[in-house]
């Protein structure tokens, strides 16, 4: 089974299914529903929803930060994960990034987060730095980089 994915903007009402997504995919750092509603308001262009006729299969929130990218986050429904979804919606982002005259993308990942990094990985991200302490509960992230 490989969907047709449309990749769009979020609207508002696609809310409650993006933290359906986020509960699946992030039980100890799932984001709260205000930190949705934020690049909502005031980032739209930057919220994309990847959806397959009306179901939305997941999400990346990605933006301009001090001249580089920030893959700030990304989730793919478990049940349509290895479709290709989170690679279309990193491309798509990269491509909208390369537009804007950036040369790099950055994101942060839990060390222990193996199919993450995996992932980011075959598309090309190297491991830069390890933050210690990132997360709520003192876990450490990886800083990824991609030269764009």
């Amino acid at each position: 089974m490989n969907p047709k994915i449309k990749l769009r903007k979020f609207k508002l009402s696609d809310l409650n299914r993006i933290l359906e997504i986020e509960q699946s995919s992030f039980s100890i750092d799932a984001y709260p529903k205000e930190r949705f509603e934020r690049p909502a308001k005031l980032h739209l262009q930057d919220f994309i929803v990847a959806e397959n006729q009306g179901k939305i299969l997941g999400y990346i929130i990605a933006y301009n930060s001090s001249g580089n990218g920030d893959l700030d986050s990304i989730a793919i429904d478990p049940k349509y994960r290895k479709l290709g979804i989170g690679s279309q919606l990193v491309n798509y982002t990269i491509e909208r990034f390369k537009k804007m005259g950036l040369k790099k993308v950055f994101l942060e990942v839990r060390t222990t987060n193996k199919k993450a990094i995996s992932f980011f990985k075959k598309l090309g991200f190297e491991i830069k730095k390890m933050i210690k302490d990132y997360y709520r509960d003192k876990g450490n992230a990886y800083l990824m980089e991609k030269e764009i």
